[in-house]
């Protein structure tokens, strides 16, 4: 099983602490694994990429972003760190839209879900179908929106449409001229544990099966997620990072 996994902590620039691990996996079927993910608890920043484009290179598409945001540091503002990374995407999804146009060879793009931490919040970002998840208290929300033509189709109230309806992405860094990321805020709560994945592992597994596996400790909560994605069909790749928070004993918000 080939991966890519680290276990880092770090946190001691808020009141809060994490833990993070992360595994990357081609799955069952495909050769070539596409996605790629970026773990940098110093920064407090965690990215999933998956990219398309099978022999227009998907695999580059989602390194390039990975690679341009493990420059990110830190900024005096939480509105400054997410400027730059939104900054940052921009500026890879030009030089993907435009490598696409002059090489003649179609799209090159890659979704994109990033997690950043600072003081006492979380932030999402993201386009395309790659997802964040939280598990608080026992409970699992899903905190992004995936931007296809099947989620559209369930906002319309279109359910007969939306289940015979292929997952097609609406939304891809390097799928147009520009590109904007969703965002989305939130406090955090001591034990909060957040997972970065690709399309990959919710297609192999429910709801209750990612809560479950949330609940352990992060390397172990992604060993066993990827563990079970390979004994369903895993027809794509696969990945997965963990992040948990915890509050030191006497910390206070700043």
């Amino acid at each position: 099983m080939s991966t890519n996994g680290t276990r880092r902590e770090s946190g001691a620039r808020t009141s809060f602490r994490w833990s993070s691990s992360s595994l990357s996996v081609p799955g069952n079927v495909r050769k070539v694994n596409e996605d790629s993910v970026l773990d940098l608890p110093a920064s407090g920043v965690w990215v999933v990429a998956d990219g398309m484009g099978g022999h227009n290179a998907g695999d580059v598409a989602s390194r390039m972003i990975v690679e341009t945001l493990s420059e990110v540091r830190p900024a005096e503002r939480p509105s400054q760190f997410v400027d730059e990374i939104e900054d940052r995407v921009r500026r890879v999804n030009r030089t993907l839209y435009e490598g696409s146009l002059t090489a003649g060879g179609g799209l090159c793009g890659s979704t994109i879900v990033v997690l950043a931490a600072f003081a006492n919040f979380a932030a999402c970002l993201w386009a395309g179908d790659s997802r964040v998840y939280r598990l608080r208290e026992g409970k699992l929300d899903q905190m992004t929106r995936d931007h296809s033509e099947l989620e559209e189709l369930v906002d319309q109230g279109r359910e007969a449409e939306a289940t015979a309806a292929s997952n097609v992405i609406t939304r891809a860094v390097g799928g147009t001229e520009d590109v904007s990321l969703d965002f989305e805020l939130c406090e955090l709560a001591d034990g909060d544990q957040f997972l970065l994945c690709s399309d990959g592992l919710y297609r192999e597994l429910t709801d209750q099966d990612i809560a479950a596996h949330l609940a352990r400790p992060p390397a172990d909560a992604c060993q066993a997620m990827i563990e079970q994605s390979l004994r369903g069909t895993c027809a794509d790749n696969v990945s997965v990072i963990t992040v948990r928070f915890t509050r030191p004993a006497g910390a206070t918000d700043r």
